[in-house]
């Protein structure tokens, strides 16, 4: 699979060749391999440096290019702001408590491909592609998943970061998954209690704005009993089950354009059917909405929608 098969930045490959003439090897990892395989469109690249210690590669980096976000370099990783390309060294995590952050985390440039993707979500995410020889690195079995149509975590390491399952969520809904059996019944014993507000709706703006049929994220969440963490859905989907899946029918027919737009026409939709059946959800929405303008516009729209059925 040489690099010359798919789209690459030239930001990329300049990079790419400046790793490989300081001796280290890099490996296009996560999401843009994902996409590669799909033959989609890649926004975002994710190269993993083998090799150099993050020094090194940090060197590199500033002889390369300026602007340079090191807000993650404790934990090995590099952004590149204006070329949308993330540098990371791989890394053994730790658990240290029960929340998203409790982590220690040791750079490890010289452990193998396998040892480092472990540590990733689900197999559809831990492949590579070696960016010298174009190979494709699958320890876990994820291209096989993904033509498949399977979302399967990679270890008993996902249990450590309850993220993971929302994370699940909008990658069914986005790329049409079924969820592995063994899978789900490890987010079942899984809570999002330690998450932060931010981290979880991240996760439902990604299945509303990249999803065509953002139901089937909400019917993964009911599968593994996690609308129970979001208790107006949960209220709605066993009070009043045939409601509940006319609203999910209703968010997979969508046709507004623009992330922004999108989000807030979802989120109107799902606030304004739960309370047309009598399920109080301001408050609930005030916590989930961590993004203030978002959901003051969201508070804007049902009101006038009530304000029109008044009139």
């Amino acid at each position: 699979m040489p690099l010359s098969n798919f789209e690459i930045s030239e930001h990329c490959r300049h990079l790419i060749r400046c790793i490989q003439e300081a001796g280290g090897k890099a490996i296009l990892v996560g999401g843009c391999v994902r996409d590669i395989l799909l033959e989609r469109r890649i926004q975002d690249f994710d190269i993993e440096v083998f090799g150099l210690a993050p020094k090194e590669v940090l060197v590199i980096l500033k002889k390369c290019f300026e602007d340079i976000d090191l807000s993650g370099y404790k934990f090995g990783v590099f952004k590149l702001t204006s070329c949308c390309i993330d540098v990371s060294i791989p890394r053994i995590e730790k658990v240290t408590g029960h929340k998203h952050t409790a982590f220690e985390v040791q750079a490890a440039p010289f452990i193998t491909y396998k040892e480092a993707a472990q540590r990733r979500d689900f197999t559809i995410n831990s492949m590579g592609i070696d960016c010298t020889s174009g190979t494709l690195l699958d320890p876990f079995g994820g291209a096989d998943d993904l033509k498949a149509g399977i979302l399967k975590h990679v270890s008993s390491h996902f249990f450590e970061d309850p993220l993971r399952v929302l994370r699940g969520m909008q990658l069914i809904g986005r790329f049409h998954l079924n969820p592995h059996p063994h899978t789900c019944n490890m987010c079942q014993m899984m809570s999002p209690e330690n998450l932060s507000r931010r981290k979880v709706f991240d996760e439902f703006k990604k299945l509303f704005v990249g999803s065509k049929n953002p139901s089937r994220g909400f019917l993964f969440l009911q599968q593994i009993n996690w609308l129970q963490y979001f208790e107006p859905w949960h209220q709605c989907q066993q009070k009043f089950p045939d409601q509940w899946n006319a609203i999910l029918r209703t968010l997979d027919h969508c046709d507004i354009s623009g992330d922004s737009n999108r989000i807030a026409w979802m989120c109107t939709t799902l606030w304004r059917q739960l309370e047309g059946m009598h399920i109080e959800c301001r408050n609930f929405f005030r916590q989930w909405v961590y993004d203030e303008a978002l959901f003051r516009q969201i508070l804007s729209n049902v009101t006038s929608f009530a304000n029109k059925e008044v009139d």
